[in-house]
C-alpha cells in the first residue's frame, strides 16, 4: 500500500469559507477517482505549541500506479488548479510504502 500525505499552509487572508470550499471539493475525490482506497483530510486543530501546517490530506492507494492515476486524474488537476493552489502559501508532501 502507498500512503500519500500532503499538508498546506494557507496564504494570509484565506477565509474559513474558502477552506470550506476546499473541503467540499476534496470530499468529491473518492467518488471521482477510482484508484483511491482511503481519503481523509482536515484542518489543524491548533492544539500544538508547534508551528503546524494548516491543513492535511492523507490518502492510501494499492500501488504507486494507483497513486499516479490519482495524481494525474483530470478532476484532481482541476481541484488543484481552481480551488487549492490559489490559497497555498506553502506545501509539503510525501508518499511512502505502508
Amino acid at each position: 500500500m502507498i500512503t500519500h500525505v500532503v499538508s498546506f499552509r494557507w496564504k494570509p487572508g484565506t477565509t474559513p469559507e474558502q477552506v470550506d470550499a476546499v473541503e467540499a471539493t476534496l470530499a468529491t475525490m473518492p467518488g471521482l477517482v477510482p484508484s483511491i482506497k482511503t481519503y481523509r483530510f482536515g484542518r489543524d486543530l491548533g492544539v500544538s505549541a508547534a508551528d503546524n501546517m494548516d491543513f492535511v490530506i492523507v490518502a492510501t492507494f494499492d500501488s504507486v500506479d494507483d497513486w499516479r492515476a490519482y495524481d494525474t486524474h483530470p478532476e484532481h488537476d482541476r481541484a488543484r488548479a481552481e480551488v487549492i493552489r490559489p490559497l497555498i502559501a506553502e506545501r509539503a508532501a510525501v508518499q511512502f510504502q505502508s
